[in-house]
């Protein structure tokens, strides 16, 4: 299933010529596209700022730093998923396998290391199932051209039965310490599953947009028949990107089971919808009609103030997911409307 992103990054300019490298190719279609206005990229951050300056306002409790605090906190997880998202997400490919892969791998470090194995044995284990998963998904979409919306919301369910087959069904408790301090250690007052999350930033800003990688990926989500008459190596990349998902699914496991001390078999559908909603927003601000790191982390902060400012206010505990749904659908409208400008441009 083509998402409708993959429009808005399409180059607006005819096909490059096969005489040109793929690295000029994709330089030519950037600087073919109408400059995109300030408001435009940065009017996200500043809903975030309304809508923290108003919980402020008229919620006495939203004015304490620990409140703050643990939004940021709380988040970590939707984050470090969000951004491993984008990597499919780019190249006009879904990936809603990975937070599957996190739950089974976290099952996968839960049980072994309860059962005496050591960390040299468990962290490979559970990288493996990433690595497995994500050259599944890719031989499935890239080599067989199965619609990758299909595959893997498959193997998301999938994943689901083998979480609880790898766990007898039980929550599985008592994760060693090692796993824990990962997690839970903190720098500068924060746990490090935060800083995980804000380093994932950093490194997906580079490689988006100062990386041959990054501007393959781009010009292969916008067209690839145009990517591919220009050189550049569109089955691999897309492999490349399923493999490296599915393993930042494995490694976000692997943070998920130290920061809650356990893993219960069943969550993996709690962390579906809101990373897709933070991505898909994401796109809208930033580098306006295309998924991107910063947008992302944006998003995810905006969707978080918006649902902890409602439930302060009184709003009952079904907001959150009727929150994150509504954005979801309003994110992906707003996308295609900006393809659509973009591509009249």
């Amino acid at each position: 299933m083509s998402n409708d992103l993959g429009t808005v990054a399409a180059p607006t300019s005819r096909p490059p010529a096969i005489q040109k490298s793929p690295t000029e190719s994709v330089a030519s279609s950037t600087k073919a596209r109408p400059a995109t206005s300030f408001v435009e990229r940065y009017a996200l951050v500043g809903l975030l700022v309304l809508a923290f300056a108003l919980c402020a306002v008229f919620l006495p409790e939203f004015r304490s730093t620990g409140i703050v605090s643990a939004m940021v906190n709380s988040q970590a997880i939707i984050l470090l998923l969000a951004l491993a998202a984008t990597l499919a997400l780019r190249t006009d490919d879904f990936d809603l396998a990975i937070p599957g892969v996190m739950v089974t791998s976290a099952c996968v470090v839960a049980v072994m290391s309860t059962n005496g194995y050591s960390p040299a044995a468990v962290i490979p284990a559970a990288l493996a199932v990433g690595l497995i998963v994500g050259l599944i998904n890719a031989l499935l979409v890239v080599k067989v051209g199965v619609d990758s919306f299909i595959t893997t919301l498959g193997m998301f369910t999938a994943l689901s039965g083998i979480g609880y087959a790898i766990t007898g069904s039980k929550i599985v408790t008592g994760v060693p310490d090692f796993y824990v301090e990962l997690s839970r250690a903190k720098l500068l007052g924060l746990p490090m599953t935060t800083w995980y999350g804000w380093l994932l930033v950093a490194v997906l800003w580079f490689v988006y947009q100062r990386t041959p990688m990054g501007r393959y990926m781009l010009f292969i989500g916008g067209n690839r028949d145009a990517a591919l008459l220009a050189g550049i190596s569109v089955a691999r990349i897309r492999t490349i990107t399923y493999v490296v998902s599915g393993v930042a699914g494995a490694l976000i496991g692997i943070i998920l089971v130290g920061n809650l001390g356990a893993i219960d078999p069943g969550i993996g559908s709690q962390y579906l919808l809101a990373p897709f909603a933070a991505t898909f927003l994401g796109a809208t601000a930033i580098t306006v009609g295309r998924f991107n790191a910063i947008g992302t982390l944006v998003a995810v902060y905006l969707l978080v103030v918006g649902i902890t400012g409602l439930q302060l206010g009184g709003a009952a505990s079904w907001v959150s997911p009727l929150f994150n749904g509504l954005a979801l659908m309003i994110a992906v409208a707003l996308a295609k409307l900006v393809g659509k400008r973009r591509g009249a441009a």
